[in-house]
This record gives structure tokens, sequence and C-alpha cells, in this order.
């Protein structure tokens, strides 16, 4: 998860919105009372007890249902029922009538019993309602895949263009401008130190340059550094979609995927054999300012003026960080994931069974080039007494440990551009060979119980869903047994199944400790990759949940991402969205940015303003709070509503796979 330490260092002195979740949950529950002998559709029922003055509400998937998939809605109440009795009306009436017993626990003292209601034998396409007495929900659609999930496709790409560094803007996006222009002619310094509050120590020793780092997406929401480590990872995710999505959005889904490739092949330099891995900093200190001290719109970076020696000198002329000395081994994470990227692009420039290899030599040419690339980086990961792997500076914004799976990944994606390019077949088997024999560590390291499944940090069930591709397309003896791999992705998946246990809303990861909606849609992503490659139907109901949680089907009420759903993050940590944006939930918006959503309360605590933000709050969200987590949507609550590259990749992938109708 990404560390408390990224937050505003420049709040000291300033005026704060005093938003810690302490203060806006809501007060205990007064004691119990006898209530009367209703259930909440007015039914007689036996005596209950009811905690008083709290409204039932119903929480449902706002971005719709598949027609041919498992349907749940949750009805929150103060108190246990005998039973609900629900309805769901749409343009010509009631379509259904269901009965629910199935209280799944309490959330928290005011809301003591969660009930599901399943109607999933509904299968007409059409916008619809639930009832349970005077309580409604938001409307939602029960329609294709396609009908659902494709707009969210585009949205999601059309977060990225909104994200934009360097020339090569979208101006109708957000009104975006040329940015960090200075970044084309940029200056590496040795890596940075900071001590354990994350404030850098000391300055910065130039150690060579300059080089063009201009170009690609901003990591987060409430800072403009690029990092190599969720690049990677945001572009590979990008470059699948791009490879397996075939709807309306296909064309610009591959454009804005190989305008990331673009800035992914500037960080590394085969001739030299140096890897660059981060672009700008977040935290300064006392004389060196970093880019968390100023809220403002990326053009001002490049309008400052600094000379050298001003105390924002390193934000209009931005540092860039190697991942080791060149020429010698690098982090095998990033060098994997690195290699992911070249390779997907190889298989984007020449599609498979379209006679693209032998009509566009063009094409073919790039994607050797890419290959070339992918096999260079590959071959430079220290994959021996790894102790430690860089990713960001600090550390903290991104602590990784797990190396492996990235391993899998690179080796994986190199088999398929082997195969797409037709190589010999003695080298396709080595590729895939070196990919079995990661897929073996991989598997060593098991899934404990509090184990992480795919997100920004396991990349796993990707990578073993792409060499289970590969063997299947090379037509010859399995390098590892299918079964082992697809045992795998059940094993994620019934990882997750245990965190689901604990919670009545069946979200897949622990609250509070983990960032929950990445996780929520690596799991629905999981589930759709083990059904593609031969899984059972056992996991459909629990994957299809975890979609539903981020869309609407949580204790909040909320969609996690902007745009899907009637009930979405308004006020966003988005310098961009804040500032260039409307704030009203309509209008200029940043369609497909992905918010972390729920976060533990003490992630609330001491949060402030930047000068130059513009206040926004939305909603009230108080009173479903609990103690493990609670979710604010203003802009100054990061751990709930800043968006990240990484959230908004995960959710455009699965969004894919829905419209595709996997999963």
């Amino acid at each position: 998860m990404r560390h408390p330490a990224r937050t505003w260092p420049a709040i000291a002195g300033t005026a704060t919105l005093a938003l810690s979740l302490s203060a806006l949950a809501a007060p205990a529950a007064s004691a119990a009372r006898a209530q009367g002998t209703r259930d909440l559709s007015g039914v007689p029922v036996a005596l209950t007890t009811q905690t008083p003055n709290v409204s039932p509400q119903l929480r449902v998937d706002q971005a719709g249902y598949p027609d041919n998939a498992p349907k749940l809605a949750y009805l929150m109440a103060g108190a246990r029922i005998a039973r609900v009795n629900f309805s769901v009306t749409g343009a010509r009436g009631v379509v259904f009538r269901g009965t629910s017993t199935d209280n799944v626990g309490g959330w928290n003292s005011r809301y003591r019993a969660v009930y599901k209601l399943d109607f999933s034998s509904i299968r007409r396409t059409g916008t619809y309602r639930i009832r349970v007495g005077s309580a409604v929900s938001p409307p939602f659609r029960i329609a294709s895949g396609e009908t659902l999930y494709g707009q969210l496709v585009g949205n999601g790409v059309r977060y990225f263009t909104s994200e934009r560094d360097g020339p090569d803007v979208v101006s109708s996006v957000l009104d975006r401008k040329p940015a960090n222009l200075t970044d084309a002619r940029a200056f590496v310094y040795a890596d940075p130190r900071y001590d354990s509050n994350d404030t850098l120590i000391g300055g910065f020793t130039k150690i060579g340059g300059p080089v063009d780092v201009s170009g690609g997406w901003f990591d987060a929401g409430g800072g403009y550094e690029k990092f190599g480590f969720t690049a990677s990872y945001t572009d590979a995710l990008l470059l699948m979609a791009a490879r397996d999505f075939r709807g309306p959005f296909s064309d610009t889904l591959r454009a804005e995927a190989e305008f990331g490739l673009g800035w992914m092949r500037k960080l590394w330099d085969p001739a030299k054999r140096v890897m660059y891995v981060q672009v700008g900093i977040g935290n300064g200190n006392a004389k060196i300012n970093g880019d968390y001290d100023f809220w403002f719109l990326p053009q001002a970076e490049d309008r400052l003026g600094a000379k050298p020696g001003a105390m924002d000198y390193y934000v209009e002329y931005r540092p860039v960080f190697e991942a080791a000395a060149p020429g010698k081994p690098v982090s095998p994470e990033l060098a994997g994931r690195y290699a992911a990227d070249y390779a997907l692009g190889a298989q984007l420039a020449v599609r498979s069974g379209r006679g693209d290899a032998a009509s566009r030599p063009a094409e073919r040419g790039s994607a050797v080039r890419l290959l070339a690339l992918a096999r260079s980086v590959y071959a430079m990961a220290r994959t021996a007494h790894v102790t430690s792997i860089v990713t960001t500076f600090p550390h903290d914004y991104y602590p990784g440990t797990e190396w492996k799976s990235a391993m899998l990944w690179g080796a994986a994606e190199i088999a398929l551009a082997d195969e797409r390019l037709g190589v010999p077949r003695s080298v396709l088997r080595r590729d895939l060979e070196a990919a079995a024999r990661w897929a073996r560590a991989y598997l060593v390291q098991g899934h404990p119980a509090g184990g992480d499944t795919l997100n920004l940090y396991d990349n796993g069930a990707l990578a073993e869903a792409d060499l289970l591709r590969a063997m299947r397309g090379a037509h010859e003896r399995p390098v590892i047994a299918p079964k082992l791999l697809v045992a795998d992705l059940a094993a994620q998946l019934r990882l997750g199944e245990a965190s689901a246990h604990g919670d009545p809303f069946g979200l897949g990861t622990a609250l509070g400790a983990s960032d929950a909606t990445p996780h929520a849609f690596g799991l629905y992503v999981t589930g759709a990759l083990y059904r593609e490659y031969g899984g059972s139907a056992e996991y459909s109901s629990f994957a299809r949940q975890q979609l539903n949680y981020v869309l609407g089907a949580n204790p909040w009420g909320a969609s996690f991402v902007v745009g899907a759903g009637s009930a979405f993050p308004h006020c966003m940590q988005s310098e961009i969205a804040n500032l260039a944006g409307s704030l009203s939930g309509r209008g200029d918006i940043q369609l497909g940015a992905t918010v972390d959503g729920p976060s533990s309360p003490d992630n609330f605590v001491g949060l402030g303003t930047v000068s130059g933000m513009r206040a926004c709050g939305y909603g009230s969200y108080g009173p479903f709070n609990n103690a493990a987590a609670g979710y604010e949507d203003n802009v100054v609550s990061w751990p709930s509503v800043e968006p990240a590259s990484d959230y908004s990749a995960i959710s455009l992938l699965a969004f894919g796979y829905g419209a595709a109708g996997v999963g």
C-alpha cells in the first residue's frame, strides 16, 4: 500500500480542513430499544431491537449487472430483522419480488445487520431500482458486458490522456497544456538519501546527463513525479488491454498504451546499460522544495524561473535517478516489468493472424527492436542475494518486496513476442523454459494467510495467465504443467475469499491494511483469467462481488471510479481535476480516475491544505465508517480520493475483460 508519509509537508502553519475521521464519524448509537413487530416492508414479524433514527440503506453496483451474471444488492439495517421483503422495479413497474433472511453480519454501531438481496433471475435488459419499504436504491442497469463496461474502458483511456506529461498533450481533455519541458534535457543525480521521516538528507550530486525523459504519465493525483516502478506496471496493463480488447475504444486505447511505452523506452539505454527509475522528487527538506510543496497545474513548473541554489530549482529542473550504476545489475522487479512492457509492445506491433509480419516490414522492424530491448533489460536483472528492490526515492512511497512474479511476467511476454515474430523454435523453447523456472520460484512462495493478491506489488496472476497463453500458442509439450498455474490462480482467489468471510459486503482484502480498490479489481481480473484458462465457475460469484464492491455495493454506497455510477468522487486529491475541472461531479471531470476508497482511520489524522488548493468536500459518509476503515470525499483526503495510475490501469483492464464477457 502507499505509505502514509505520502502526505503534504507544506501543511505546517497552514489552515487545515480538520477532517480526521473521528470528527466525521457518527456518534455512538443510543441504547437499543424494543421496536414494533413489522419488518422493513411492513410485514408483521417477531419482536426485534432497532437502533433509533437509523434509516435503512440499499447498496447496489451502480454501473450495473451483466444479464447473465449473479446479481446481489445489500440492505444495511439498524438491527436484525426476521426477513426482508424487497422488490425490483423497472420502467413497467415491479418485475421481481424477493425475500431475504440472509443476515451477513453487522457493519458498525449504527448498522448492526446487513442483508444480502439476490435477484439473479432477472435477465431482461433495462434500468431498475430496488425498494425495501421507503428505502430506494440508486438506479442501475442490467445489460450485456459490452454495454455496461465499454464506455468505462473509454473513460479509463481519457484519464491517462488527462495525465500526460511533456509536449504531447491533448488540449481538449481538461484543457491540458504542455508541461515539464525541461525533462527533455534533464540531468542524472546520485541516489538521494532520506531519513526515517522521509525527509531528504542533504542535497543532490550531479553524475550525468543530459537525458531526454520527457513524456509519460504522472504517477498520482497529488504530484507530478514519474516513477518507472509504477509506470512499468501501469503501461503493461494498458498494453495487455490494447492487445486483448476489441471494442469502440480499441484505437484510442492502443494509442494511449503506446504513448506510455514511448516513455518507458526512454528509461532503458541498452548501449550504456543504464536504467532510469525516477523523474522528480516528492519530499524535500528545509532548503529544497519538493513537488508536494506546491499545488498548481503542471505547466507552472516550467515557469518558476528558478536559478541554481534556489529552493524551487529541482521542481523546475527535475532530477533523474538510476536503478544502478551503468553496467551493473538492476532490481529484478524493474528488469522483469520493463521487459514485459517492451515485449508487449512487440506483440502489439505485429498482430497475429493478419499477415502483418509479412506485409508491414516497418511494424515488424519495430517489434524486433522492442523484443531486443526486452531481452537486453531482462538480462540485467540481479536475481541472486536480493535483499531489497529499488522502487522509488524514498522507498516508503512504494515499499515493494516481491519480485519473482515480475521475472516470470517478463519471460512470459518475451515468449509471446517470440510467437508473434516467428522466432526459431529453439529460441522460443529457451524463453518458455526461463518463464517456467520463474513460475516455479513464484509458486514456491505460496499464498499464506494474510498474503497478497494481484495488484501493483504482486503481478503473479497476470504473469501466470500469459505463460499459459504462450504455452497454448507454442503447440508443443508444456514447460510446466498448466494445471499448476491454474491451481495457483485458484489459490489467490481462495486467499481473497478468506478475507471476504469477515466482511459483510464480501471484500476480498483486509480493509485498512491494503489498497482496497486495486485489490478488488485485481481479484476480479484473477477470476476472469482463471475461467479463461480452464478454471471452474467456483469463484465466479466471489469475483463478481469484487467488481460490485468498488462500483457501489459497499458500506458507503460510493463508486470509486469517476464516471461509473451515480455517486463517485467529486473532490479528488488531483491537482489537475481540482484546478482545471468541475467540482460538482458534472461537466468537465476527470473521467476514469480510480481512487483507493476506504482506508484506515489513522491515515486521515492531520490532513491539511496546500496553498492554491480549491476547497471541496462532498457527501456525508461518516455514519458508514467503522473502526477498520473510513471514506471521505474531500480534496485533502488522499487516503480515500487520490487517483493513481496503477489504480486506474487495473480498473481499465477489469472493464476490458468485463466488456468482452470474460469473468
